[in-house]
């Protein structure tokens, strides 16, 4: 059947915050995806929710699961203490599953819930929206044609003013941790898509500011498998300097990534060359929720696998072990029973034109 003729793929939201509200956004807009219910335990935001995007709404995943009117497809924004057993509760459902980041808080849950997608013949995709980021495509592909030469240092900077003390970010029983695991994964992710495997990681924190449960400023020292080394600054309380979230030096020349424009120079050259169109976050969801659905209604390759979700959980995992111990550590080599056969990423950036992204 002709793809203009499939009908949209029915989606659950779990979650109503601020990012739910991007999904919810995206996926009522998406033209091969309709919003089915959304699921929020404060029922007022439920049903505001509901209300807004003209959908069912559910008080709890429970509630939602009794009703026996499943969508195909969810996408999970809950408590990050909760996403294991929503997840694997969902694909014991036959419901195809998009959890967005921290996957889970540590290595054991990450891999059951990749045991369950196995089981019951479901996706299972963590979010990983700056895999979708134009710029970051476009570094990686000039970063392979040797533009930079040899890359030996980079540094990626998350650092932004938000007051967390009247969130559940600071209670640690929901989140699992402060700005580390809030922020950890996708710079980590950025890491592994641009160089590879971690191979050490020695995490440091600052004074804390904004509660005395949760950390709020961070320092990542990091070397990768193939020596380079680098440095994530992570933080709640300070602002960073400049407008670049990521820079990589190499012996050729030096490329930034930033949130208005990227651009890089050559050694020798005066002028910065300047690509790409910075970072919208509707953009880069709109990308992933179109990678998702055509990889659940046509096969489509992810961009992510399963080794790069156990990955991600065990780099932070090992982060707070550092911690708690001052030690720089080395990541254990993983086990090979969730690794992928090796395939090659589509980019849906590029193939993905057509769809729309709301402003």
């Amino acid at each position: 059947m002709h793809s203009r003729w499939r009908k949209s793929l029915k989606f659950a939201l779990i979650g109503c915050g601020k990012t739910g509200h991007s999904y919810a956004t995206i996926i009522n807009n998406h033209p091969k995806t309709d919003l089915a219910a959304v699921v929020d335990t404060n029922p007022e935001a439920a049903r505001a929710f509901g209300s807004s995007f003209g959908c069912k709404s559910y008080a709890s995943v429970d509630e939602y699961l009794a009703s026996n009117k499943l969508a195909e497809c969810a996408v999970l924004c809950a408590y990050p203490s909760d996403n294991s057993e929503i997840a694997c509760k969902l694909m014991q459902r036959g419901v195809h599953v998009l959890c967005e980041q921290p996957f889970a808080l540590d290595s054991a849950s990450a891999e059951k819930m990749i045991d369950v997608s196995r089981a019951f013949g479901v996706r299972l995709m963590m979010g990983c929206k700056f895999r979708y980021v134009p710029d970051i495509i476009h570094a990686r592909g000039l970063i392979q044609a040797g533009i930079l030469g040899h890359v030996l240092e980079f540094k990626c900077d998350f650092r932004d003013i938000v007051d967390m003390r009247n969130r559940w970010n600071v209670q640690s029983q929901l989140s699992g941790g402060g700005v580390l695991v809030e922020r950890g994964g996708n710079a980590v992710d950025i890491v592994r898509l641009l160089f590879g495997p971690i191979q050490s990681i020695h995490a440091e924190e600052s004074q804390r500011i904004q509660s005395e449960d949760v950390e709020d400023t961070v320092r990542l020292e990091l070397r990768t498998v193939s020596g380079i080394m680098g440095t994530i600054h992570m933080s709640w309380t300070l602002k960073s300097a400049g407008d670049d979230y990521f820079c990589i030096y190499g012996t050729q020349g030096n490329l930034c990534i930033g949130w208005k424009k990227s651009m890089y120079r050559p050694n020798g050259a005066v002028d910065w060359i300047n690509f790409g169109e910075g970072f919208s976050t509707m953009k880069a969801l709109t990308l992933q929720i179109s990678n998702f659905t055509n990889a659940v209604s046509e096969g489509e390759i992810l961009e992510i696998d399963s080794a790069d979700e156990i990955e991600s959980v065990r780099v932070i995992e090992t982060a707070y072990q550092s911690l708690r111990t001052g030690q720089s550590l080395d990541l254990l080599p993983a086990s090979t029973a969730h690794s992928s056969p090796s395939e090659e990423r589509k980019f849906s950036v590029v193939s993905s034109k057509k769809v729309s992204c709301p402003a």
